[in-house]
C-alpha cells in the first residue's frame, strides 16, 4: 500500500511531468501553426504555468522525505 508521503511525491513529480509535457505542446503549436487536442499554443501554455504552479506547494510541504531523500536539515 502507498503511503502518504510516497504518493506526494509521486503526485509532484506527475503534476511537472504534465507541465514540461504542456510547454512541448505549447512550443510545437506555436512553430507549426497547428492545434493540439483543439487547443492553440496559449492555452498549452496556459495549462503548463497551472500544472507547475500545483505542484509547487506539494514540493515545499516535504521537509524530511525518506522517498524522495530531502532531510530537514537540508543536508543528506
Amino acid at each position: 500500500m502507498m503511503n502518504r508521503k510516497h504518493f506526494k511525491c509521486t503526485f509532484w513529480k506527475i503534476l511537472w511531468g504534465l507541465s514540461a509535457l504542456c510547454v512541448l505542446f505549447a512550443w510545437y503549436t506555436n512553430f507549426s501553426q497547428a492545434t493540439i487536442a483543439n487547443m492553440g499554443a496559449l492555452a498549452w501554455f496556459w495549462n503548463a504555468l497551472v500544472l507547475g504552479v500545483l505542484a509547487i506547494p506539494i514540493k515545499l510541504d516535504c521537509h524530511n522525505c525518506e522517498v524522495c531523500g530531502t532531510c530537514a536539515t537540508g543536508m543528506k
